[in-house]
């Protein structure tokens, strides 16, 4: 009796939850076939990122907004009118609501529905409902009126939720309205002005003095700033909490473990959140644990994506899982993977590696059709990555695989937890961010735990002068031998293999498959393993660009001798090398997400150029030829161009890493030793005419003037000299060397515009205008270093060329403008829209004048110069400072390239420096975001980007590059209570450098006053003489301007 009871009652319940009773708890807007009642409607979508719908941290509060507050449409990633470009790639904007529900049946469905008034289909299109971190998709046909998602018992909470709406693929959703319904009792309630949306005990511990610290992390999203008094056990704390989203770790002292803690917050009075606790001992959090992999891994470049990679690593292995198309490489919103790759440098790729199991797929398949090969889907929760470590599930296949590296090698664990007919694929040709082609391939069998081969691979689609023309040597070793070794050419499938080799393949076992790779060379292995369910296996393998025989020292002196197979030492060892680097500089904050942001954008900085010596110091030069290290210590770097690093990279590297710098200098050392020139790019250590001028002259001289002198400073001037005053020619062994716009701009005194600027074979190919003034800055960079090396001669002649600049200001405009070979003034140039500029626009490249800000000032007239520079960064704040569809002309100051990254700190120079400080912390507070897609929503550019962050975010900037003769660091906006910055005791004083900012916050970010080891600074300016012996940089900061900050 009692057993049909229970089974009643289970009925009772099924049906309870199966059909159960829903009411609408909320609705936005009319089930009438219209969006009329929402903002923009019905065609105002072009307005919707300067509306602030682009915003992905911008809250609809359900219950108090309006359908007027909500975007009457969503955007696709291809939506143009939502910023989908070129440059800053595909868009992908979400929609985030907070709802507060009150009597929430945590056994019940809940429901979901949008009904829809118009879609503009692609293929493969959904919607993405995520509910508290729960994803629910929901596909898109042509004409579908209503998405229906049922949200499982127990997702939605009491209190605070988060729901986003994303639309994956397609151009655009229209909505009709939306809706929430479920159990009849749950009900709505207002949002209030500080919301608590979680508390919970953090799974670390912090340091707290002599003590440690298990924090309470407390999450808000609180419209504006304000007070909480926070109440720990008997210990009362009176918290700041900022507006906008952000969680603070609280501390709750020196507990015993699993002692009970009771937390009690109020604001104005009244109780907002009251819950227990339990405390427990945890691990100590290091600074590196706060890194993201995943920030700024949506629409990013080849250059970025979650992998363990080691500084400057050779080794750049991560999962790959888009089309061969610019910016290729990880999308995170893609959610199946191709394989895992070794390099990621700028033009440069190399062995894909898939563990699978089941029928045979030689070919990737593509992000849209998975099945079509080998690709497997993954189940994005389990995928995890952190610094030296990465793990996803490889769903299709049941394989767990996991990632971990050092410089030069990387070990792979593959988990089988489905054994049918397992077996691990290298791929040698698949696809990449540029187009490239296998040339040749050997691989050869040692013995049934190892392989060794290499690949020839060709890239030269680029759009710019240069041939990536280089063969990857590897050795990979296996802790489990393998059945057979197989292989493909093209369609051919040939088992049982002892080698691979294009042009030698004389297996008897031979059979055809489908091959998409038309008439390129196509080629690859896969190894066979009699494995059972669950085993798992781990492959080592070790690179080189010289030899198999240095592949296989590198993989012997980086993992087999000093770790053998123990993955989780290798991990280890990672971790311990940037942790190292990263007490170089620490802050000191209580916000989590700041701590966040910050060393994220410091493991950016530095993770992704490239070392490419061998670890004895072999290396190819720029010729194809073997060259050696002759410096101990020292190595080459290879990476994308250095185009605008003299604001980012530059004053980074010198500040807090200067072995980089002296790396970076020795290299540039053997470029004109062995080849005769200093590169523009150097991707792999060859010339690479990527981008315009000689970018490697200011980092050279701000590393000499700031104390880096550990090379030959005499040959360095004969490298300098010939490098200004040379032809550009084609080099013999690939790519272009010299500056592209002489002899005009020596004879001349300018750049002028031809008409065939943009023709790949012409002579004036990448002979912008706007050369003139890059050219004219790296003539002063040169001349203070000649001054400095007393060469007054060579001095006072680039001194004078470095006025070139006023060649092509014209006076009547205030603007620069281009000319014509006879000197002419192109008529009709709007300064938005003037051709003949860089990357950019003749509004931008006015203010391109870092070594003579003064001058341009004077020009101008300082009225004019303050205003129009407002104005400009009042219309881009609308737009996050990144230019919407790459229009500069709309939106000028544009954060996302190179062009401008100068802007804010120009007002510096003016007597109104205040605007420096609004506008450099505007930038960083709306700029730079976390998360896949807002870290960097234009090209990072390997580091350039985060650089700039971090050096901002201290309060220090150089605008001059750091060539002066005594550098110059202007001061801007601190974010942190306190950096401590350990100076270097090989260049530099080995001290430490403190920089405080009492009382700043979010709303506090100008300057007050400054004290430098408590003497105040009469200037917004601080000299390195000063900086580099160490001491107290002390700023009080403020909510309003003080112009008698520096008085």
């Amino acid at each position: 009796m009692k057993r049909t009871i229970v089974q009643i009652i289970f009925f009772i319940y099924c049906i309870a939850n199966v059909y159960p009773q829903y009411s609408t708890i909320w609705q936005l807007g009319k089930t009438d076939n219209s969006s009329k009642e929402f903002a923009l409607a019905p065609d105002g979508k072009d307005r919707f990122i300067i509306s602030g719908f682009g915003d992905n941290k911008k809250y609809f509060y359900a219950g108090e907004h309006t359908p007027a507050d909500f975007p009457y449409i969503i955007p696709g990633p291809t939506a143009e009118w939502a910023g989908s470009s070129y440059w800053a790639g595909q868009c992908r904007i979400q929609l985030p609501i907070l709802i507060k529900l009150s009597d929430v049946n945590p056994l019940k469905k809940y429901q979901w529905n949008i009904f829809i008034e118009n879609v503009e289909y692609e293929d493969c299109m959904f919607l993405r409902l995520e509910v508290n971190g729960k994803n629910y998709d929901s596909p898109i046909k042509p004409g579908t009126k209503q998405l229906t998602y049922s949200i499982q018992p127990g997702i939605l909470k009491e209190g605070y939720n988060k729901i986003v709406m994303q639309l994956f693929n397609g151009k655009s959703l229209t909505f009709d309205a939306i809706c929430l319904n479920g159990p009849q009792e749950t009900q709505i309630n207002k949002i209030g002005d500080t919301p608590i949306i979680s508390m919970k005990m953090a799974d670390y511990e912090l340091e707290q003095g002599k003590t440690r610290t298990q924090p309470l992390l407390l999450k808000t999203i609180t419209k504006k700033s304000g007070t909480l008094k926070i109440q720990i056990n008997q210990k009362k704390i009176f918290k700041q909490v900022e507006e906008g989203e952000n969680i603070y770790e609280i501390p709750t002292g020196k507990l015993k473990d699993q002692s009970k803690i009771k937390v009690k917050i109020s604001t104005e009075g009244q109780t907002v959140a009251t819950q227990e606790f339990i405390h427990s001992n945890q691990q100590l959090r290091r600074s590196i644990d706060y890194v993201d992999q995943f920030a700024g891994s949506s629409g990013s470049r080849w250059m970025i994506g979650p992998g363990p990679w080691m500084p400057f690593g050779m080794v750049k292995l991560m999962p790959d899982n888009e089309d061969a198309h610019w910016k290729a490489g990880y999308e995170y919103n893609v959610e199946n993977i191709m394989g895992f790759s070794h390099i990621h440098e700028w033009t440069m790729t190399g062995l894909l590696m898939m563990p699978t199991t089941g029928d045979l797929k030689i070919q990737p398949g593509t992000e849209k059709q998975p099945d079509y090969g080998y690709r497997s889907r993954i189940n994005k929760k389990t995928e995890t990555a952190r610094i030296g470590y990465y793990s996803v599930n490889l769903t299709d296949y049941n394989i767990q695989a996991e990632l971990t590296a050092t410089t030069r090698s990387s070990l792979q664990r593959y988990t089988f937890n489905k054994a049918e007919q397992p077996r691990i694929l290298v791929d040698f040709f698949f696809p990449a961010e540029y187009d490239w082609n296998l040339d040749d391939i050997y691989v050869k069998k040692v013995s049934d735990t190892e392989i060794e081969g290499w690949t020839l691979n060709d890239c030269r689609s680029t759009g710019y002068h240069g041939v990536q023309r280089y063969k990857l040597h590897f050795v990979m070793q296996f802790d489990k031998p393998f059945k057979t070794m197989n292989g493909w050419i093209r369609n051919k499938v040939y088992s049982q293999i002892e080698q691979l080799h294009k042009s030698n393949m004389k297996s008897r076992q031979v059979f055809t498959v489908e091959n998409n790779s038309q008439d390129k060379l196509d080629a690859g292995i896969f190894l066979d393993f009699n494995l059972n369910t669950g085993d798992d296996v781990m492959v080592r393998t070790g690179i080189s660009l010289v030899s198999i025989d240095n592949a296989r020292l590198n993989l012997e002196e980086e993992i087999a001798r000093p770790f053998g197979w123990n993955f989780d030492k290798v991990v280890t060892n990672q971790q311990d090398t940037w942790e190292t680097l990263f007490q170089r500089v620490s802050i000191t904050t209580d916000n989590y997400l700041l701590k966040q942001k910050f060393y994220t954008n410091l493991y950016r900085s530095i993770s992704p150029r490239t070392i490419w010596n061998d670890v004895n110091g072999e290396w190819i030069d720029m010729n194809g030829n073997k060259a050696l290290i002759d410096k101990p210590g020292k190595s080459v770097y290879g990476g994308d161009s250095a185009w605008g690093m003299h604001w980012t990279l530059g004053p980074f590297y010198n500040l807090l890493y200067p072995e980089y710098m002296s790396n970076w200098i020795y290299t540039y050392e053997q470029f004109y030793r062995r080849g005769g020139w200093l590169p523009n790019g150097n991707p792999g250590m060859k010339y690479f005419r990527v981008m315009i001028g000689n970018p490697a002259l200011p980092l050279i001289v701000s590393g000499y003037q700031h104390g880096i002198r550990d090379f030959d400073s005499q040959l360095m001037h004969q490298a300098l000299i010939h490098q200004q005053t040379a032809t550009m020619i084609n080099y013999p062994g690939g790519g272009q060397v010299g500056n592209e716009s002489y002899p005009d701009y020596i004879t001349k005194g300018y750049v002028p515009l031809y008409d065939d600027a943009w023709d790949w074979n012409s002579p004036h190919y990448q002979s912008y205008v706007s050369n003139t003034m890059e050219y004219s800055y790296q003539d002063y960079c040169a001349a203070q270093y000649f001054d400095a090396l007393n060469k007054k001669d060579d001095f006072n002649t680039f001194m004078k060329r470095s006025d070139n600049w006023k060649n092509i200001f014209d006076p009547s405009t205030g603007y620069v403008r281009p000319r014509r070979p006879n000197g002419e003034w192109i008529e009709n140039t709007n300064p938005y829209h003037a051709p003949g500029f860089c990357e950019g626009s003749a509004w931008q490249f006015t203010w391109y004048v870092p070594h003579d800000v003064k001058s341009l000032i004077n020009l101008i007239g300082e009225r004019q110069f303050i205003d129009r520079l407002n104005a400009g960064f009042a219309t881009s704040e609308k737009v996050s400072f990144n230019a919407l569809g790459d229009n500069m002309g709309a939106y000028p100051i544009n954060h996302g390239n190179e062009t401008n990254m100068q802007a804010a700190y120009l007002f510096s120079y003016t007597s109104e420096p205040w605007h420096t400080q609004k506008w450099a912390r505007a930038i960083q507070e709306k700029y730079y975001g976390m998360g896949p897609r807002d870290a960097y929503p234009g090209d990072e550019d390997q580091g350039q980007m985060s650089s700039w962050y971090i050096l901002s975010s201290i309060g220090l900037f150089q605008m001059d590059g750091g060539c002066s003769k005594d550098p110059v660091w202007l001061l801007g906006s601190p974010r942190f209570d306190r950096v401590e910055i350990q100076l270097d005791n090989t260049y530099y004083s080995g001290k430490k450098l403190i920089i405080k900012a009492e009382n700043v916050s979010k709303d506090n970010c100008y300057i007050q006053s400054v004290r430098f080891n408590n003497k105040r600074l009469s200037n917004n300016y601080i000299e390195w003489s000063k900086l580099k012996k160490g001491g107290t940089l002390h700023f009080i900061m403020g909510d309003r301007p003080n112009p008698n900050a520096f008085k």
